[in-house]
């Protein structure tokens, strides 16, 4: 399907006006609509029913915090009650790994791979909403959504890991010899 309006560089903002798709507003729907498939990626390649349940709903509240920021929180939002349910799920998340080794390199499975790409496109968007933020007058709860939304999708990979019994990679600073 094609409308042709946008052949000239503009596109439909939500408010009734057309804005420029070079905007920054249009870039952080866009990474909304990136991540939003990623997680999609991370779904269908889950063979947990846990994870997988709440992978589907992160990726309806990342819909709807891209709506609460396209129309500024006049249709559906992203609420403190969505932030903190991230963090009970992140929680136990966390529970279940343990000790957590924060330097940890993407691997051992790929549905763990799949869930730290899902995480670093989803900070991608953090950081392009915290500039969006100096531009537009955003609800603080759109960009605790976002950096919690990160930490959950982290603990989910490292849970991945280990269901599968892989074994996760640590990045370790090593002092350069000389």
């Amino acid at each position: 399907m094609f409308t042709r309006k946008g052949d000239r560089g503009d596109t439909d903002s939500g408010k009734n006006n057309r804005i420029s798709k070079g905007s920054l507003e249009v870039e952080v729907e866009g990474l909304v609509d990136e991540s939003s498939t990623v997680i999609g990626l991370a779904i269908v390649k889950s063979p947990w029913d846990d994870i997988m349940a709440d992978l589907c709903r992160c990726q309806d509240l990342v819909f709807n915090m891209g709506e609460h920021i396209l129309i500024e929180g006049r249709g559906r939002v992203v609420s403190p009650d969505d932030v903190k349910w991230v963090e009970e799920r992140t929680t136990t998340y966390r529970d279940e790994v343990g000790k957590i080794l924060l330097f940890v390199e993407p691997g051992g499975s790929e549905e763990a791979v799949i869930l730290h790409l899902a995480r670093v496109t989803v900070r991608n968007m953090e950081r392009h909403i915290v500039a969006l933020s100096a531009e537009k007058n955003l609800d603080p709860v759109i960009m605790q959504f976002a950096n919690r939304l990160s930490s959950l999708l982290f603990m989910m990979a490292l849970v991945a890991n280990r269901r599968l019994g892989k074994d996760e990679r640590i990045w370790e600073l090593r002092r350069a010899s000389g």
